[in-house]
């Protein structure tokens, strides 16, 4: 494979423990090991590493230190524009991506892009304006809403290609915006075997679901609850939330009389998070609604083969569920979920079954980005 220069920019990078720190780094750790690969960050520590030989951090600190925070992301923007551009006449980069969300940094995407000249890849894990739960109504939030609804056209416009995370946001820009409808390509996000080492597993009497994750606001967990206190008159059924305490969860948990049947671990490490997975008969994905949302939890699951139970809308989410053997989709709605728990019970099986697992890898999405990037290069 011919060599290539390329810049991968995110605000979060590892290590940053955010959840926008793990597409990036992914990439960075799986595209080409032929090729040269420089990641522009912000600062997080004065350590921060690749853990690759081909990759080279680089750090650019946004202006105005001693603004709010809220302000972060669009600060970022100056010295994003003059970090590229230097960079660039450093190594002449063959193509440029850069992710989001955070969002705001991308309104230096049509500057650098005509100060360099180069090919420029736009990649959004999450939908920008036509994100489907999230409306802010500050003063703040409201200035964001006009900024993005005229940068985002603008940085579309300007990319070569844009990268999105699921089928369903690619429909959905697809239609928004049907004159740049083949910019739009799909790269799924995935699991990496590394950060699921096998462990011991001993079994457990009963029938335990697992959810891994947060659920957030968007995200309504009564129907499941409310179908698992009625299946629980007729079977031992665990639930365990692996993740940190939400009140709205306990608060409902408690409604319903499951206080007894109910764990939250808080926060633990990977390995804990593979080890409880691992242990669990079956792993639960609840969606907000939205057919674009690919819940990355579905990903922890299919690395440990452990059956899913998908509750949701007809969607990105149910498509990957139902490619696999052992995997279930209903909609959100308490009879629907009741009656197939109670059928997965009864089978009870013993692990995700057949399904296209490596399709679902980082290595096979770094792969597909890869393709994107020779392509955009031409």
């Amino acid at each position: 494979m011919e060599s290539r220069q390329i810049l991968l920019i995110g605000f979060e990078y590892p290590p940053d423990t955010g959840v926008g720190s793990v597409r990036i780094s992914k990439f960075s750790k799986y595209l080409p090991q032929e090729w040269d690969i420089h990641v522009l960050t912000k600062p997080a520590n004065a350590n921060i590493r690749s853990g690759r030989d081909n990759v080279t951090v680089h750090q650019v600190p946004p202006i105005w230190s001693t603004a709010p925070k809220t302000f972060d992301q669009i600060r970022w923007a100056p010295k994003l524009v003059t970090a590229v551009q230097s960079l660039h006449k450093q190594y002449s980069f063959d193509c440029i991506w850069q992710t989001a969300n955070p969002f705001l940094p991308l309104i230096a995407v049509p500057i650098y892009k005509r100060f360099t000249g180069t090919k420029i890849i736009v990649d959004l894990r999450d939908s920008w304006t036509l994100h489907p739960y999230s409306k802010l109504t500050t003063i703040f939030g409201r200035l964001y809403d006009k900024i993005s609804e005229v940068m985002e056209p603008r940085v579309l416009q300007a990319a070569d290609a844009v990268t999105v995370a699921t089928d369903g946001m690619n429909r959905a820009y697809s239609d928004s915006y049907p004159q740049m409808g083949a910019k739009f390509h799909t790269v799924n996000n995935g699991y990496d075997r590394d950060d699921f080492p096998q462990v011991e597993a001993d079994s457990t009497d009963g029938f335990d679901i697992v959810y891994a994750g947060k659920f957030s606001n968007f995200r309504d967990i009564e129907p499941f609850i409310r179908a698992l206190s009625e299946v629980q008159s007729q079977h031992d059924v665990s639930f365990i939330h692996v993740g940190n305490p939400e009140k709205s969860v306990e608060s409902i948990v408690n409604r319903y009389g499951l206080d007894q049947s109910y764990r939250c671990t808080g926060y633990v490490g990977r390995e804990t998070v593979a080890q409880v997975i691992h242990k669990s008969d079956l792993g639960l994905a609840i969606s907000g609604g939205s057919p674009q949302e690919m819940t990355t939890k579905i990903f922890d699951y299919m690395a440990c083969e452990t059956p899913i139970l998908g509750c949701g809308p007809e969607g990105s989410m149910t498509d990957a569920i139902s490619e696999f053997e052992y995997g279930y989709t209903v909609p959100n709605e308490t009879d629907r979920i009741k009656s197939t728990l109670l059928k997965i019970i009864k089978q009870h099986p013993e692990s995700l079954g057949t399904g296209p697992y490596q399709k679902y890898t980082r290595e096979e999405s770094a792969q597909t980005l890869a393709r994107i990037i020779e392509e955009t290069i031409g």
